[in-house]
């Protein structure tokens, strides 16, 4: 007998709460299908602009090249770039004049490291953990100044300029100085926004993931409290 009771106490108990979920659901569609439909009212144009200008600030650049120390203590990694260029430079000051036309593997790794360092500035950006676009900055005017300092003195592949005076090698490398600048700083900038937004994702990937194995386990209990009705 008390083991007829005991079992009658625990179906009751389970009866309860598959009416207690089941009310509450209930309740949540009528208050989903009660509520009122109010239409958004469209956001001006001006009104976006307006935002939008309210969230882009000018850089502190002070206070960020006082910070630049602490982060290169706090991330040695963020160097890799410039020794990479610092790399690219040397081997295109061993490298003979002719190896701007014969090609190779040294030559290819002369190109993307130093004579066009776009993905260098791409990477010191994505390894900045703030002011993207001063490390890609700095690293532009490094390339500049070891640009500038081979093709003056006509040192490796840079000897192929000898034709050219020197007033003409300054002139280049003032333009190229003016490229590397700009172009490290746009790419810098644009890589730290491109791992914020992969960060961005993979949080809100992270919050659907979750969603969905809530809403697995409220349907799993749902499903067994009808089975034990």
């Amino acid at each position: 007998m008390a083991r007829a009771k005991r079992t009658e106490r625990a179906e009751a108990r389970r009866r309860y709460r598959a009416e207690q979920v089941e009310q509450a659901e209930q309740a949540a569609t009528a208050a989903a299908v009660a509520a009122p439909n109010v239409p958004q009212q469209p956001v001006a144009m001006a009104d976006r602009v307006r935002a939008l200008l309210r969230q882009v600030r000018p850089p502190d650049v002070g206070a960020d090249l006082r910070a630049v120390p602490a982060m290169v203590r706090a991330k040695p990694l963020i160097l890799a770039p410039y020794g990479l260029l610092v790399l690219g430079a040397v081997v295109a000051a061993v490298l003979p004049k002719s190896g701007t036309s014969s090609g190779g593997i040294p030559y290819f790794y002369v190109q993307l490291a130093f004579l066009q360092p776009t993905l260098l500035f791409f990477a010191a950006g994505f390894l900045a953990p703030r002011a993207a676009y001063l490390f890609g900055t700095l690293l532009g005017v490094a390339a500049a100044v070891l640009f500038a300092v081979l093709s003056i003195s006509l040192v490796g592949v840079f000897g192929s300029l000898s034709t050219m005076t020197v007033s003409d090698r300054v002139v280049y490398s003032l333009w190229q100085l003016l490229q590397f600048v700009v172009s490290g700083a746009i790419f810098g900038w644009f890589a730290s926004w491109y791992r914020d937004f992969l960060r961005r994702s993979q949080a809100r990937n992270r919050e659907s993931a979750e969603a969905r194995k809530r809403a697995q386990r409220r349907e799993s209990r749902r499903q067994e409290a009808k089975r034990a009705r």
